[in-house]
């Protein structure tokens, strides 16, 4: 059974640039937020970014087209600008020191979007662990089918609980390729060249034929971040490009102590709050203890003890209840940022519970994917930051 991964070169931004500047959180952060995304933009300035090659999605409905004009003509513009140094191998071992104070490991590679998908049936070796939307691939393609980069925020969970795969290097950091706070309170990020891919390789063999004798079939990579982009990189797929044909990802040990399964909140606007949280109430119910925020007000709510049923019944009203009232839904990372924006918006914040990541990749196997935004890795200052880059072109 051959790996799904490739060892390639990937761009980094050369020494004279000023990483705190150049290093961005994921595009699908702050969405609620405009006034993150101006107040980095203010920050920013004029210097080289990749604020400047990413498409914050808190402005998908603000003149797409001329945006992603932009982003290409800053792609092309980067690249004659020479700012670009190359790790031959893909490889680059992350420690991000989170704002928390936990810390977490990561490796980034190169990986082949047709071991990937987000149908269960396939039983492909890299999964999606949510939901997929199916419509939200489509402006995304928009974006990136043109770019001659990319930029990744996707991060891909292995089953390592012996750590045999990232923990290894960290004993045998080599050259720093680059080390540097992370704007935004986001912050300290470090990235280890990895020189020994076969060690890699090997280890990553064993936990896919691992995978066989523990779940009764192959799954390598979960995905834990990022799987709407990870479908539209495959949906730009193009045989004529080989480039294509691949993303880049950073992995990361489900087993790693830094990190944390965070809930994904759920923002409800433009309904009558009365009726909806009296019919909310009505339909779900259960005997865990948590609470709604409806505009300035708290209100207790009980829900299931199970914490993937509670997220999968609350979505599933939610859905239901805009099809048939209309209504606008958001998902937040962080309950004072939620409590904060149904202050100001008049909304419905649902609050919701984290679920045991331990219990992530046996759920996959059995049940497919989780209900969507079940799990975040981290809150949104806490996300990957955009910061290696690849040629897709």
């Amino acid at each position: 059974m051959n790996l799904p991964i490739k060892f390639d070169k990937i761009l980094l931004p050369k020494e004279n640039i000023d990483m705190k500047k150049w290093c961005v959180v994921a595009c699908d952060q702050y969405t609620s937020q405009p006034e993150y995304w101006e107040e980095l933009k203010n920050y920013v300035g004029k210097d080289y970014s990749a604020l400047n090659l990413i498409f914050p999605e808190c402005y998908l409905n603000d003149e797409p087209d001329k945006r992603i004009k932009n982003i290409i003509k800053n792609m092309e513009k980067y690249l004659k600008d020479d700012i670009f140094r190359t790790v031959d191998n893909g490889l680059v071992l992350l420690e991000r020191k989170t704002p928390l104070g936990n810390v977490r490991h990561g490796l980034t590679m190169i990986v082949d979007l047709t071991q990937y998908s987000f149908n269960p049936a396939d039983k492909a070796l890299i999964r999606a662990t949510e939901g997929t939307v199916v419509e939200r691939i489509p402006p995304r393609v928009r974006i990136r089918k043109n770019c001659p980069l990319e930029l990744p925020h996707i991060m891909l969970l292995i089953d390592d609980p012996k750590k045999t795969v990232i923990e290894p290097l960290l004993k045998q950091k080599n050259e720093v390729l680059y080390d540097t706070d992370l704007n935004m309170n986001g912050g300290h990020i470090t990235g280890w060249a990895v020189k020994d891919q076969s060690k890699v390789e090997k280890s990553l063999q064993k936990i896919l034929d691992n995978s066989v004798k523990k779940y009764g079939e192959p799954l390598l990579f979960a995905v834990g971040d990022g799987n709407h982009s990870l479908a539209t990189a495959k949906a730009c797929y193009d045989e004529k490009n080989p480039l294509s044909k691949y993303a880049l990802v950073e992995v990361a040990n489900i087993y790693d102590e830094g990190i944390l399964f965070e809930p994904i909140h759920r923002l409800i606007k433009g309904v009558d709050n009365k009726k909806f949280v009296k019919e909310f109430k009505a339909k779900v119910k259960g005997s865990v203890k948590s609470k709604m925020f409806v505009g300035n007000k708290v209100v207790e709510l009980p829900l299931p003890e199970n914490s993937i049923e509670a997220v999968a019944q609350t979505q599933k009203f939610i859905d239901e209840y805009i099809k048939e009232n209309s209504g606008e839904l958001d998902y937040i990372h962080g309950e004072q940022d939620l409590k904060e924006l149904c202050k100001k918006t008049g909304g419905i914040g649902i609050v919701l519970k984290s679920m045991e990541k331990s219990a992530l990749f046996d759920y996959i196997i059995k049940n497919g994917v989780l209900p969507r935004k079940t799990f975040s890795m981290g809150e949104a200052n806490e996300k990957r930051y955009y910061i290696e880059a690849r040629k897709i072109k």
